[in-house]
């Protein structure tokens, strides 16, 4: 035989299961190398250089997997001399896989790994577009994936439902990976909402990037915001993500896909002047008793709206005029959680001496109330709390909903903010910053990274453009007066 071994070597890739012919190929599949003129089998070639030649009429039978197939031994031969009828064709090695080919240029392979606990075998397909050796490099790769199988999904999984594989994901997200309440509230609404109508029904395994361009489109026609789109993003990336961890899908048809341009144009919450805020604050001393000192506290301290609601007695110290905050409620979804704050962290926050004193006539207030109702208020109990033993917090929403009657019925609208306690927050960092306060300092009050808090609660008021303005001309021209 004469024939370059380099050459030969050099088209064959050894690098899976089947050591695959890469050069000429006859219409079956089967390699083929030209030979002093004469067509050889890359099969047959393979076995004369490990074993030496055969007798004339011997045969060298391809892989039964794999027709491209050269590795030594996956093949045998069929010799001439000792010839019996024929055997029945050698069954592929278990877990080798298969490739059958659907039409030109189109492969259907698939593999069998493991029994589900009902006996049935689970098996995995894939189509594949391009050459054979195309196909059998994708198949190496999908035996190598599923393994033993005990990644592939149960036949029960295989109808599973997006509906079903949201809600697993959503209770373990809560209980397991500890998601936050409100992150949870806020993908099962956007799910809710947006996607369950379009893709609920169908198999988690069938949804498609174009289910996914319907679901997001319609999101953006309705000129939703981006971290909106993202929430039913994240929720559906989270429940393909654990559902192949645990073999209920084998793909995650999130992956690559882009959330569209939102369409939505925020309104951002304007930090109110100073005239504005004592406004706010001169109505509520003047009708609403309740809401009235929160919205002092939260003026002198940058409370979220939260913490001001989770703040509990034990985390006073008016002697030492200072408040420790390590606690929030959060009542997304109507249902009250208390929980850590948004950082995580535990701050001291300190206090000027008048509202100190507001906090005392507060609590001895609330104090005089359980006992006019004969109860009493535990150590621990809320600073503000309708119940009279202050045992349950005031609702995050509660404060919401009395702030916007309160700018409603007293015509607070035509401010220069909207009277929101985040906007409250806004004016205590901007003010902190334009009298010159060190931003490490402000953003440890307000429970934030300098950065965050440059960047988010920091904002431009009227009078400190109007300032700047005063003081950039006045360098100016008095400059430009001398010369």
């Amino acid at each position: 035989m004469s024939l370059d071994r380099d050459r030969f070597e050099a088209k064959i890739d050894r690098s899976g299961l089947h050591h695959l012919w890469l050069g000429a190929a006859a219409t079956n599949g089967v390699g083929q190398v030209r030979i002093d003129g004469k067509l050889v089998t890359a099969p047959r070639v393979a076995y004369e250089l490990e074993h030496g030649p055969l007798a004339n009429g011997d045969r060298v039978l391809t892989c039964p997997a794999e027709p491209g197939c050269v590795r030594v031994d996956h093949l045998r031969v069929d010799q001439r001399a000792s010839r019996e009828p024929a055997a029945a064709p050698r069954r592929a090695v278990r877990g080798a896989g298969s490739i059958q080919a659907m039409s030109r240029g189109v492969w259907k392979i698939g593999v069998t790994a493991g029994v589900d606990s009902d006996g049935k075998r689970r098996r995995s397909f894939r189509t594949v577009r391009g050459t054979r050796t195309d196909a059998a490099k994708a198949l190496a790769a999908l035996v190598t994936e599923v393994g033993d199988g005990s990644r592939l999904p149960r036949q029960a999984d295989k109808q599973l439902s997006v509906d079903a594989l949201v809600e697993w994901y959503l209770t373990f997200a809560a209980e397991d990976r500890g998601l936050e309440h409100s992150t949870i509230v806020g993908y099962g609404d956007a799910y809710t909402h947006w996607l369950q109508d379009i893709i609920g029904t169908k198999r988690a395994s069938s949804v498609t990037m174009a289910d996914l361009d319907k679901a997001f489109g319609r999101m953006r026609r309705a000129e939703l915001s981006h971290s909106r789109m993202n929430n039913a993003r994240s929720v559906l990336s989270g429940a393909y993500k654990w559902g192949k961890r645990h073999g209920k899908v084998t793909s995650n048809p999130v992956d690559g896909f882009e959330i569209p341009a939102s369409k939505h144009t925020p309104r951002p919450t304007t930090a109110p002047e100073i005239e504005d805020l004592l406004r706010l604050l001169d109505v509520a001393d003047e009708h609403d008793e309740i809401l009235a000192p929160v919205l002092k506290l939260g003026a002198t301290t940058g409370l979220r709206r939260g913490e001001l609601s989770g703040l509990r007695r034990n985390r006073l110290n008016l002697d030492r005029r200072e408040l420790i905050v390590d606690t929030a409620i959060n009542d997304a979804g109507g249902i009250v959680v208390e929980k850590q704050t948004k950082t995580r962290s535990r701050r001291s926050v300190a206090l000027d001496a008048v509202t100190v004193d507001l906090l005392r006539q507060h609590l001895k207030a609330m104090d005089d109330r359980a006992e006019l109702l004969r109860t009493k208020v535990a150590p621990d109990a809320f600073v503000f709390s309708l119940d009279p033993d202050c045992g349950t917090p005031m609702r995050p929403e509660f404060l919401t909903r009395r702030m916007r009657q309160l700018r409603k019925e007293y015509n607070l609208t035509d401010g220069s903010f909207d009277a929101t306690i985040l906007a409250l927050r806004k004016w205590t960092s901007s003010e902190l910053m334009d009298a010159g306060f060190n931003p490490a300092a402000v953003s440890g009050r307000q429970g934030h990274t300098v950065q965050v808090m440059l960047h988010h609660y920091s904002t431009r008021r009227q009078s400190a453009d109007k300032a700047a303005a005063e003081h950039l001309g006045a360098r100016v021209h008095q400059r430009a007066g001398t010369e």
